[in-house]
């Protein structure tokens, strides 16, 4: 697969009831020169026994130890990746076939510094072994990264340039969690201090809930707290042109309102 343009990063831990679908998605996708890259944080179940069996030729699979916490996990990815683009796949979650393809059309026609390809998702609920389909997450284009710091939940799916998140030395690990908590958000804060997205107006990810996700109600209080941390951190890096005022948005999660400082 030295051909591969994009690489499909597959964080795992304790997935043994969905890891084929997010296998088979990437199989059924219509843009071809794929890798699959799983990196699996330390399973005890048959996670990884089922990625074995299924052995596709183009999956390459990563066996931490220790588990350690989806910004280590990721960070062993990017390691190891070597094309142009990747984007994450949740090992619960699955990509509609166009997904890669229209991601990747996309940020080949973007300049440089347009880090992060977007789109808009669907929500699942598992119960009782059985999805059940919840809403369309539509998502929009932002006008600026303080846009982003606003918005409310995080875009999926998160199809990134490699060269730009390589250049802002990956996860960031150092918090009260110890990087096993909001990934996804304290990264795309990191690329907005010098990188641009943009965004595809179709639904591309299906997002599964089953109670068990790290970012399930009962880690709201945690995710509030990081979500402080990063967001403070970035605007005081912006130039400190703005306070971040944190009010509740929805049973328990916090959201940003953005005061101008007075100096500015």
């Amino acid at each position: 697969m030295d051909s591969a343009k994009v690489t499909v990063v597959i964080p795992t831990y304790n997935k043994e009831k969905y890891i084929a679908q997010a296998i088979r998605s990437i199989e059924c996708q219509t843009f071809q020169d794929i890798k699959i890259l799983i990196v699996d944080d330390a399973s005890t179940d048959n996670t990884v026994e089922i990625v074995k069996k299924m052995a596709p030729s183009n999956v390459k699979l990563i066996e931490l130890e220790e588990n350690k916490g989806i910004c280590h996990v990721l960070n062993k990815a990017l390691e190891h990746i070597d094309t142009k683009y990747f984007v994450q796949l949740d090992g619960d979650d699955w990509l509609v076939p166009e997904a890669v393809q229209l991601l990747f059309e996309r940020l080949e026609k973007e300049k440089e510094t347009t880090a992060l390809a977007y789109a808009n998702s669907a929500y699942w609920v598992h119960q009782n072994g059985v999805d059940n389909f919840r809403s369309i997450r539509k998502h929009r284009s932002l006008a600026d990264r303080y846009d982003f710091v606003t918005f409310f939940g995080m875009v999926q799916p998160r199809f990134y340039r490699t060269e730009c998140v390589k250049k802002v030395g990956g996860w960031e690990t150092d918090d009260p969690t110890n990087g096993r908590m909001m990934e996804d958000r304290r990264m795309l804060l990191r690329l907005l201090d010098e990188y641009h997205f943009t965004y595809v107006n179709r639904i591309l990810y299906h997002f599964r809930s089953d109670g068990k996700n790290l970012s399930s109600d009962k880690n709201a209080p945690i995710y509030n707290s990081l979500l402080k941390l990063y967001t403070d951190r970035a605007l005081i890096r912006w130039g400190g042109h703005y306070q971040a005022d944190y009010v509740e948005y929805i049973d328990g999660w916090d959201g940003v309102k953005l005061i101008p400082n007075e100096n500015n």
